[in-house]
């Protein structure tokens, strides 16, 4: 399978895959058809002990990955700590404003178009240890705007993004409930997805249900293991 181009965002800046100083570790899920519902939930890990820019995020792209919505976990506003925004990029740009995260933290997506073409991801955070300690609260919130501009969004991504030298020494990436539904009645869990070269994972499920028009891919847990 030919590996789909990634669209890169790190503090509001769409990048090119071919620029030297970004890399990424990606998981890619393909129902080659538009996406109607993407969610997955990701488990804040640990900080970076080194230099350069990290994030983590869940996301859609449309098909020539020239646009993304994505929900950011990134070290990029100051080393040794996380933050979480909702962002999307390209035409129309948008970043909302950032809240600290800790590792332990769990962060759910749930990205939805509705009938008008309203895009909304509604995402919730339940604290770990490290955040309850440092007195980090259960919140929720949500960003929603209409992109038919940039075509179907018909990618579901789940990345690491790397940027100035930043390397993965940050641990494993746990995901889980994550479930993709699709415009299609024909089941294209088993086989539609891709990764990068050599990337290390496990994936479970790939369990289908069909409802209507729609197929919905459901996968109980995504471990990204190491580069």
């Amino acid at each position: 399978m030919n590996l789909p181009k990634l669209a890169f965002l790190v503090g509001a800046a769409c990048l090119n895959i071919a620029n030297a100083q970004v890399t990424s570790d990606t998981l890619w899920f393909l129902p080659g058809v538009p996406i109607t519902r993407y969610a997955a939930t990701v488990v804040v890990p640990a900080v970076s002990p080194g230099p350069g820019y990290h994030a983590v995020w869940p996301g859609l792209e449309n098909n020539n990955a020239g646009f993304v919505y994505q929900s950011v976990i990134s070290d990029s506003k100051g080393v040794g700590s996380w933050q979480f925004w909702v962002e999307y990029c390209c035409n129309p740009d948008y970043k909302a404003n950032s809240i600290k995260v800790y590792p332990g933290d769990t962060i759910t997506s749930v990205f939805t178009v509705d009938g008008g073409g309203i895009w909304t991801d509604a995402w919730s955070l339940v604290p770990g240890a490290t955040g309850l300690a440092a007195g980090q609260k259960a919140q929720s919130g949500s960003t929603s705007n209409n992109f038919d501009s940039q075509g179907a969004l018909t990618q579901a991504v789940l990345a690491i993004e790397l940027q100035k030298g930043g390397k993965w020494d940050f641990g494993p990436i746990q995901w889980s409930n994550i479930a993709i539904t699709a415009s299609t009645t024909t089941s294209w869990c088993a086989d539609s997805y891709a990764v990068m070269p050599e990337f290390q994972y496990s994936i479970s499920g790939g369990t289908s249900s069909t409802s209507g028009g729609s197929t919905t891919c459901s996968y109980p847990s995504v471990l990204f293991k190491s580069p």
